[in-house]
């Protein structure tokens, strides 16, 4: 089923046609339209949205597919959405040339390049400062939801700003629209302000159903445990304003029913739980805060504005978790019998995904949806707001730590399970319950108990037996195991031997079967770690490509053993230190580069990516802190050192964290190199300024496809395997000819040729194939990777609407001898 919308092209105004109206239709239904082969919309709350999408670009109406024309669709709810054509690319398709565009938001274009100079709504709701900010525009408010009253101002910024601004004042989500009449132009622009966009639908993402992969990421960076509140400037006597109001002379007390203790004269408001979680660790093992500022310019409360630091401060005080998910849009499989599986931006949706170290099962809001209209299983969502805390979930994983740690005698996984079950399944009791309809049905608890009603069941039937270990959350049973006559169903199963002739894992997209002593992977790869963490690169197979890390000792797990061929030797101020397994750099005044470690490591392939992750603990001042590559390259005939190379990056000021990486071509004829992992600051002294945690260096291929093309060679280094291709070119000419060279323009190989190198060639040879190739002479001209010039040179007359037909053939190699003769 198809359910790719049709895209109209509207030209905007001109003195002949001053209206915006439809000059094209792309579609996929439509009999003889241009047809759209990549659509993809993308979408984020309050983010603003782009498309892009793909034609044929040799199709009439493709033409009009350009730059600042508009491309307007239907969504999937009704409503018109209108994009501007910003960017157009052509491309090689398969034996077509494909027309790609980028588009971005009518609304953000038009008012992003409209300007207001003073406006000051106050004490409004958000329908009368939209209203106000949207005067003069060719923009008017839509839907407004009542989001209370506010104060903001507009000052010589575009509208666009101005919208930002009232989302952050009032609150809300923004949605942009257009209606369309019947004479087929934009008959209303509208700008919504939603309190929430989306629904609570009770859409679950369930892995094997329409969820096919699901990456977590949690990022710390955001964390603050402490704000510091800014108010309204005062005003001065020359009407201007100074020193910004703050808290200091308000006073909280938990005694009083007060979320936290503040005491007076302290001009910022702090979380200890958050503290006692994600604060910096002091030498003494105490913590202290993670700080920031919340302003509020508007506000001259000095009660609300710490009421409202302290609740900026609840929205800052965890990390951010998403999740990013690949789906399959059932909807857009089967509208009509998938119209229950609709999800939309905003939407409130559940995922449970059993396949991560401990079951996904979250509910979380869209916050942004990557959709595929042509292929709806490579829509990707990604969820933000997770309804879950995860202060208690560190707090829980803390305490499990201790307590492992906390035992002399480790206990294998296997029977630790074991015992855990053992001991839950005695603590138990059963309720038995016989009927024709269930069979026997045998529950943790009484099947009557409404306050504690059952989550766990076994039953039994004729041909089989089925096992539950939750509830479903409409209240039945969660069957997920069965024992039946030929076979064996579950979600999870844990053992210690299996024995068997054949173990085959997973479906037709990704398999791996073990039988007869050989391993089969198909749709994946394989990943071999010499630790239990993972925490080495180890090794990856995938396809005809092995990824691995060359670095020695690249965790630093080990003391660097001081000699740089054998692993790290260490630099300048940088020490290593064996608790945390790390390189540790103090830091000094106007120090040098010259600190951190070195390796030396041989070099068998021409290309390899570097990484280094680094932690800067300098927060103080406004220091330039940078970190860097350095690498030296030796000969591999005289093994001298003949060049160098620098990476280097600055961080920002009071980052913490970076990720250092850079990938290099080695130079021609080495044979080994030496990689320098350093970092430095202007600031002042401190100790442990900057922290090493690891080094990668990976050969992102040891064997390349071009490689392979370069062999086998003769004697004269001539490829065995030189590129060839054939084509035909047919030329029509619109007017007579007589004497003289005429260009017919540029001819375009089938495929673009591999780069010749220096002393290579493409060379290309024309035949004529019909009566008509005795009047003239051809040739190729500017040749290049992609094609050449054609010129024609009559050698008679040839009369206006003749066809002439040649084929070609083109090829390349990379080494071209000389000869020479006289005549």
């Amino acid at each position: 089923m198809n359910t790719t919308p049709d895209i109209h092209i509207f030209a905007y105004g001109s003195p002949e046609n001053p209206r915006e109206h439809r000059v094209a239709t792309l579609s996929n239904t439509l009999p003889g339209a241009c047809k759209i082969q990549e659509m993809n919309l993308k979408q984020q709350i309050n983010g603003g949205e782009t498309l892009t999408f793909s034609v044929p670009a040799n199709h009439e109406e493709a033409g009009f597919v350009m730059r600042g024309y508009w491309a307007v669709f239907r969504d999937m709810d009704g409503t018109y959405r209108a994009f501007v054509i910003q960017e157009e690319t052509e491309r090689h398709g398969q034996g077509e040339m494909i027309r790609e565009v980028y588009c971005e938001e009518l609304a953000v274009v038009e008012l992003n390049d409209e300007v207001v100079t003073d406006i000051r709504p106050q004490n409004t709701n958000a329908r009368d400062a939209l209203n106000r900010l949207l005067e003069g525009s060719l923009w008017q408010s839509g839907t407004v939801d009542d989001l209370g009253t506010g104060s903001t101002n507009f000052y010589y910024e575009s509208r666009m700003s101005g919208i930002k601004k009232i989302i952050k004042e009032w609150g809300g989500e923004i949605r942009f629209r257009v209606t369309i009449g019947a004479d087929n132009t934009i008959t209303g622009r509208y700008v919504d302000i939603l309190v929430e966009r989306g629904r609570r639908t009770g859409k679950r993402f369930e892995y094997t159903k329409d969820l096919t992969s699901v990456e977590r990421i949690t990022d710390m960076k955001p964390i603050k445990t402490a704000l510091y509140g800014r108010g309204k400037g005062e005003e001065t006597d020359s009407e201007g304003y100074g020193r910004r109001l703050t808290f200091a002379d308000v006073e909280w007390k938990k005694e009083n029913g007060d979320p936290v203790d503040k005491p007076l004269g302290q001009e910022w408001v702090g979380d200890p739980d958050a503290l006692a979680v994600w604060g910096h660790v002091n030498p003494d093992g105490t913590r202290r805060h993670r700080f920031d500022v919340y302003t509020n310019e508007e506000q001259d409360d000095k009660k609300e504005l710490l009421k409202e630091t302290w609740e900026e401060l609840q929205h800052r005080n965890k990390p951010e978790i998403t999740y990013k998910m690949n789906v399959l849009d059932l909807e857009q499989v089967n509208a009509g019998e998938y119209s229950h599986e609709a999800v939309r931006l905003g939407d409130t949706v559940a995922v449970i995904d059993r396949n991560f170290t401990w079951d996904v099962q979250i509910e979380a809001r869209v916050s942004e949806i990557e959709r595929d209209f042509i292929a709806p299983e490579n829509t990707q969502i990604t969820l933000g707001n997770v309804l879950k805390d995860i202060t208690g979930v560190v707090r829980e994983i803390q305490e499990r730590v201790e307590e492992k740690i906390g035992r002399d005698d480790p206990i294998g996984w296997l029977r630790g399970i074991i015992d855990a079950a053992r001991s839950e399944f005695h603590s138990q009791n059963g309720y038995v319950y016989i009927t024709d309809e269930d069979g026997i049905l045998i529950t943790n608890r009484p099947k009557d108990n409404i306050d504690n009603p059952p989550d766990k069941a076994m039953q039994l039937k004729h041909g089989g037996l089925a096992i539950a270990g939750s509830r479903n959350p409409d209240g039945t049973f969660n069957w997920e195991t069965f024992v039946l006559g030929d076979q064996v169903i579950a979600d999870r199963i844990n053992t210690g031997r299996i024995r068997t002739d054949n173990v085959t894992v997973g479906d037709d997209a990704g398999q791996v079967r073990i039988s007869g002593g050989n391993v089969t992977i198909k749709g994946g790869g394989l990943e071999v770690y010499s630790t239990p963490d993972a925490s080495d690169a180890g090794v990856m197979i995938r396809g005809n490509k092995i990824t691995t890390n060359f670095i020695k000792n690249a965790d630093f797990d080990d003391q660097p053993s001081g000699d740089e061929g054998i692993d790290w030797r260490l630099m300048g101020n940088a020490r290593y230190n064996l608790s945390a397994g790390r390189i540790d750099i103090d830091v000094s005044s106007n120090m040098g580069p010259q600190h951190g470690v070195v390796q030396e490591f041989p070099v068998f392939n021409p290309r390899a990516k570097f990484q280094a992750l680094f932690r800067c603990n300098v927060t103080r001042g406004s220091a330039t802190n940078r970190v860097r590559f350095y690498w030296f390259f030796y000969d591999s005939e005289t093994g001298e050192r003949f060049d160098e190379l620098e990476y280097r990056e600055e961080l920002a000021t009071y980052q913490e964290w970076h990720l250092l990486t850079h990938t290099i071509d080695f130079p021609p004829g080495i044979v080994r190199a030496k990689l320098y992992v350093q970092a430095w600051t202007d600031g002042e002294d401190m100790a442990n300024g900057f922290e090493i945690h690891w080094v990668r260096g990976y050969y992102d291929e040891l064997v390349r496809q071009d490689q392979l093309l370069e062999y086998p060679r003769d004697l004269h280094s001539v490829q065995a395997a030189p590129e060839i291709q054939q084509f035909s070119i047919s030329i029509v000419v619109t007017r007579d000819l007589d004497t003289g060279t005429f260009s017919a323009g540029n001819m375009y190989f089938p495929r673009t040729f591999s780069d010749p190198g220096a002393l290579g060639r493409i060379a290309v040879i024309l035949t004529g194939v019909d009566g008509y190739s005795a009047f003239f002479n051809y040739g190729a001209y500017n040749i290049n990777r992609s094609g050449f010039e054609l010129r024609i040179k009559p050698r008679g007359s040839i009369s206006a609407n003749t066809t002439l037909n040649m084929n070609g053939i083109a090829y390349r190699v990379a080494y071209l001898g000389s000869t020479g003769g006289n005549i």
